[in-house]
Parts: structure tokens; sequence; C-alpha cells
């Protein structure tokens, strides 16, 4: 039987993680959150203690933070799509491990399999490093090409 991939399964697929010590002190898992059809993909580093006790990526500051920095680039908030790299909440907000990173990289491809979202824009150099060996200094601001793993 195979398992349907729908971004409603890879939240219960979050939910249902015990991959990495991650797990073993998060509230709640955080699975990404918004519109199917976005043209935008937003990855961030980790969930923080806002996120970890609503369950839903950047509320709290880092979300007006983040509504103001839409506003300013007049992109449409019903026009993204938000996640995390990692899905659980790292203690004391530490930068999560790389261990950590790949064991949560799984549900990013899975998301982006699905969402198809004309650009990704990582938030900061956790994200990035999913993406590209260089660090965020290196490709700050440019524009690069990337394929899916299978």
């Amino acid at each position: 039987m195979k398992v349907k991939n729908t971004l409603e399964q890879i939240a219960e697929d979050i939910k249902a993680c015990t991959l990495c010590e991650l797990r073993q002190n998060a509230t709640c898992p955080v699975p990404g959150f918004g519109s199917e059809g976005a043209t935008y993909y937003l990855l961030g580093e980790g969930p923080g203690a806002n996120e970890d006790a609503e369950g839903v990526p950047f509320v709290g500051a880092a979300g007006r933070k983040l509504d103001q920095l839409l506003a300013l680039a007049n992109i449409d908030p019903n026009d993204v799509y938000v996640a995390n790299t990692v899905r659980c909440r790292p203690p004391a907000n530490r930068t999560p491990k790389k261990k950590e990173i790949q064991q949560c990289a799984n549900f990013v491809w899975r998301e982006l399999k699905i969402l198809k979202p004309k650009i990704v824009i990582t938030l900061g150099s956790t994200a990035l490093s999913l993406f590209s060996a260089h660090g965020l200094m290196q490709v700050h601001g440019t524009r690069f090409e990337f394929d899916l793993p299978d």
C-alpha cells in the first residue's frame, strides 16, 4: 500500500516523528503552514518558544517581523508557505545540529515536491545549508537553481 503524500500526511508524520532527540523536549512539533498554491516557500531555522507552544511556524515576534518584511517586499502573505528546517524546538533555541537537520530534511523535500513553489527563500544559514555548501555571506542576495533529491 502506497502512503499518500499530501501536506496533511506530512503534518501527521512530523507530529509522529521520533527520529532525533529534539522531539523529547518539544511541546508540539511544528509542520509547515500556508497556501498549497504558494509562489514562495520560506524556510527558517527552527521553532522558538511561541511556535513550540502553538504548533505553527512564525508566530509571536518572529511572525510579526516576517509580516513586516513580506509587506516591504510587496509579497502577499496568502502566497507564502512557511516552514522550518527542523520541526521541533532545539533546547534553549540553540542552532540545530547537522544530524537533526538531516533527520528533518525529508519533510522539506516532500513539501517542496508537493508545493512546487517558484521561489524558495532561506531565512538564515541553517536553512541555506540544505541547498548549498556555501556560507550565507557568500550567497546572500543571490539566486541559484537546485534539484530536489529523489
